[in-house]
């Protein structure tokens, strides 16, 4: 859109500002632009067709001409390369082969992005390359007095981003040339300082990626977390950074350090010492530790728990009776849990069993519970403040040791020597379902607290 001129008459009159909205379909070729700074080569992976294009909405008007093609009865089947989606709605189809050319385009995007910067592929599974969400509903727009409906994800992404670059233009004066953006998505009321801001917050309302993996078929939002996906998996691990704490190698020094954040405890609980690494964890440990209310019941008897996924893990056991069978042949195994199963494996066919080390008289344990009884028994070791059981880890001689040190942040360690006491009724859970203090800050204060680490020995605890 073109700047607000003022015309000046002989009497040096200004002429009211005039605001002209752009055309749609420029605009959407500039989005087009700025998305491919660089034209990508676009091939229709429709069956028999070998047509390519440089824009993913030349492929839309493309794709709209196969589809004309279909039969007119259901069932409607998509016949994209290594898809065999099929459904009894022909604009569900639509809805679905238009996402096939959007998700194609971003994994040719992704491909020459780790072509240029050497990233080693992706070592998953190709089969699921092609598999697409589910899609039954229309792509709604729920921008401030809009609450368009859209078939084509590109078209509805595109129309996301026209909105904010729009509002925006119009907020420009000829006094005020860098207005603060707002976002008028439903229930978003967030403020930016440019239009850049508004419009890269507005992907994340129209779910919009700019990168995929060419191997797994997984969209990215950045370049940066692409690159991680593939350097992170096991195949391209370099073995050159090792974490100090569980011994665990990652690629490159950025992973290492994203990975480090998850031993440092930076959030106490206020109504016991128990110490966290992130907010869920904490609301977790408060609702099964702390809080009484059992709100899932079981309709066929009189069990009740915190979660449903409490509630599905009880049916299964116990009304459905499910037994998990070691997959092995020869093998009769069966077990009720998961992680039996996958103990029963290590040990007898991977032999590789869980050895429990006791690091003050080097005796073997093969449980940890058998440990933590041997340690209280015969070491008088007591439980962490705030803890039911004691937590090994991994040495470097592949024994499962006690782990005898924290990390913790120093605004943490201040709560721990100064307690602040409050009662049940102060916790309320926000909107995204967390439990909250009303009394406390520290979980406002969880960047800010990570500056300042402190290392918490076992023998530094009464």
């Amino acid at each position: 859109m073109s700047n607000f001129t003022l015309r000046s008459q002989k009497k040096a009159i200004p002429r009211p500002k005039v605001v002209t909205r752009p055309a749609v379909r420029n605009y959407y070729k500039s989005q087009t632009q700025i998305k491919n700074i660089k034209k990508q080569t676009i091939s229709c992976s429709w069956r028999k067709c070998t047509e390519i294009f440089t824009s993913v909405l030349e492929l839309d008007e493309h794709l709209h001409k196969h589809m004309e093609k279909i039969r007119a009865k259901a069932p409607y089947s998509c016949k994209w390369e290594s898809c065999d989606f099929s459904c009894n709605c022909l604009i569900e189809l639509h809805r679905h082969v238009y996402y096939h050319g959007y998700h194609s385009t971003l994994l040719n995007i992704g491909r020459e992005e780790c072509q240029k910067a050497n990233i080693p592929d992706c070592a998953l599974s190709e089969s699921n390359k092609n598999s697409l969400p589910e899609l039954k509903k229309d792509f709604e727009c729920l921008w401030s007095s809009c609450n368009r409906n859209f078939v084509s994800i590109t078209e509805f992404q595109d129309h996301v981003a026209l909105h904010s670059a729009f509002d925006y233009d119009m907020l420009k004066t000829h006094e005020d040339e860098m207005p603060k953006a707002k976002c008028n998505w439903q229930f978003c009321k967030k403020i930016f300082p440019n239009k850049y801001r508004l419009v890269e917050h507005t992907r994340m309302h129209s779910n919009q990626k700019l990168f995929g993996c060419h191997k797994c078929g997984e969209l990215f939002r950045t370049k940066t977390t692409l690159f991680d996906h593939c350097r992170r998996q096991e195949t391209n691990n370099t073995h050159k950074y090792q974490c100090g704490q569980c011994y665990k190698f990652y690629a490159t020094e950025k992973l290492l350090r994203n990975h480090v954040i998850v031993h440092v405890m930076c959030l106490k609980c206020s109504m016991c010492d128990m110490t966290c690494n992130s907010s869920n964890a904490l609301a977790t440990h408060i609702r099964y530790r702390h809080l009484k209310e059992r709100p899932m019941r079981c309709p066929e008897c009189n069990y009740k728990c915190v979660t449903k996924a409490d509630l599905a893990k009880h049916k299964l056991h116990v009304h459905i009776k499910f037994v998990r069978r070691c997959g092995e042949s020869g093998c009769n195994y069966r077990v009720k849990s998961l992680h039996a199963l996958k103990k029963h494996y290590l040990e007898v066919h991977a032999n590789s069993p869980s050895i429990y080390l006791c690091h003050c008289c080097e005796k073997l344990f093969k449980y940890g519970t058998l440990l933590s009884k041997h340690l209280i028994a015969k070491h008088n070791f007591q439980l962490p403040s705030g803890h039911k059981r004691f937590t090994y880890r991994i040495d470097e001689n592949g024994f499962y040791c006690l782990e005898t040190t924290r990390i913790e942040s120093l605004e943490v360690t201040r709560q721990i020597l100064s307690p602040v006491t409050f009662e049940i009724s102060e916790l309320n859970e926000d909107s995204n379902g967390e439990i909250v203090n009303n009394n406390e800050s520290a979980f406002k204060n969880e960047s800010t607290s990570l500056q300042k680490l402190v290392t918490i020995t076992l023998e530094d605890e009464d």
